[in-house]
């Protein structure tokens, strides 16, 4: 290509490039139309009313609320052990009957003995008497009155503990045969029968079912939520899809060494018989319950000069709504407010750019 020929091709490339710059500034020079700000079905809630509590879950194991621990009162033989581990036992039943052959012949000495120390006081009252009677006719002294006196107190000493000896070997009579205090079941029997056993062996755990206990660990940042009575829902291992009703009875005025943890017990009914003692268990223990309230995310709640407020969602604008706010649900991130109806929609994300009058448009509305 020659000089000549290439000149008037760079002059209309030079025109053209001119043209397209002045279409770019004049498109540039036009005012836009503004449409609607997009929002995500995600950006926005509908509120209602519902059910609202903190949760504070707690583990434990199951342990019956009532139990007996017997002990042998006595050292002896195990005449008859009727009961063994698991059986039911009602209040009054024979638990226990030992060889008392040779309490009943203590307790027959000594209330021989005491019959043969009230005779010889019977003798030392009549003794004194006379001596007294005679000490006024001046034919006995006075140290011979005394005398007498003194030994009818002495006997009368003996007669007393004399006494209370028998009294002890009725009372270890009566602990050759234990009785159940109360309906339960036996849950450990450690003897047998024709043993003999020493004072003080243990000889078997009655366990009352009917009321069992759980002893679970909260966290010290989460016991003021804690309250007595307070519902529990509990969970108990091998009863999938079953939970049951306990409340909260006793809370330990210190922290378990070692831990963070206080120690929590929680009551429940086991009318039924189906719990057992060392079942693990799970629980929502529930605070600050709430019934039938509006609760929309933290993220929901603006603050500005004129106060606290939502933006709701009128038509395709969004609106300033003056709300006051309630309990507050941290471990849901959840807060509680008065001034929203049930069905209008709340922008609850986290959009701070976002103002009274936008026009918007939400996805799938």
């Amino acid at each position: 290509m020659t000089t000549k020929d290439f000149l008037p091709l760079a002059r209309a490339m030079a025109l053209f490039g001119c043209v397209l710059l002045s279409v770019r500034i004049a498109d540039a020079q036009q005012p836009k139309p503004e449409g609607p700000l997009e929002l995500a079905q995600v950006d926005v809630s509908k509120a209602v009313r519902q059910d609202i509590a903190t949760e504070v879950r707690i583990a434990g194991s199951l342990t019956p609320i009532r139990r007996s621990n017997l002990t042998s009162r006595i050292s002896s033989t195990i005449l008859e052990l009727p009961v063994k581990i698991g059986d039911v036992v009602k209040a009054g039943d024979l638990l226990v009957r030992f060889d008392t052959e040779a309490l009943v012949s203590a307790v027959t000495a000594r209330k021989a003995e005491a019959d043969a120390l009230s005779a010889q006081i019977e003798l030392a009252e009549v003794v004194l008497e006379r001596n007294t009677a005679l000490g006024e006719r001046g034919a006995a002294s006075d140290a011979t009155r005394l005398e007498a006196r003194a030994n009818l107190l002495n006997l009368r000493a003996q007669l007393r503990s004399k006494q209370a000896e028998v009294a002890d070997s009725e009372r270890s009579l009566a602990y050759g045969e234990l009785r159940a205090e109360f309906n339960g079941v036996v849950s450990s029997r450690p003897v047998e029968q024709g043993q003999t056993v020493a004072l003080n062996a243990e000889l078997m755990t009655i366990v009352d079912l009917s009321r069992m206990e759980v002893d679970a660990g909260v966290p010290t940042s989460r016991i003021p939520l804690v309250k007595l009575e307070q519902p529990v829902e509990l969970s108990v291992e091998g009863f999938a899809g079953r939970t049951f009703a306990g409340k909260v009875m006793r809370i330990s005025p210190t922290a378990v060494a070692g831990s963070r943890a206080v120690r929590v017990f929680v009551a429940i009914e086991n009318n039924e018989g189906l719990l057992r003692g060392g079942m693990f268990t799970t629980g929502i223990l529930k605070v600050d319950d709430q019934k039938n309230v509006i609760a929309l995310p933290a993220s929901a709640i603006r603050h500005d000069t004129e106060g606290t407020f939502v933006l709701r969602l009128e038509g395709n604008a969004l609106r300033r709504l003056q709300v006051h706010l309630g309990t507050s649900w941290t471990d849901r991130n959840l807060v509680q407010v008065s001034g929203v109806q049930e069905g209008e929609t709340i922008v609850t994300a986290p959009l701070p750019d976002l103002v009274a009058g936008t026009t918007v448009k939400v996805e799938g509305l």
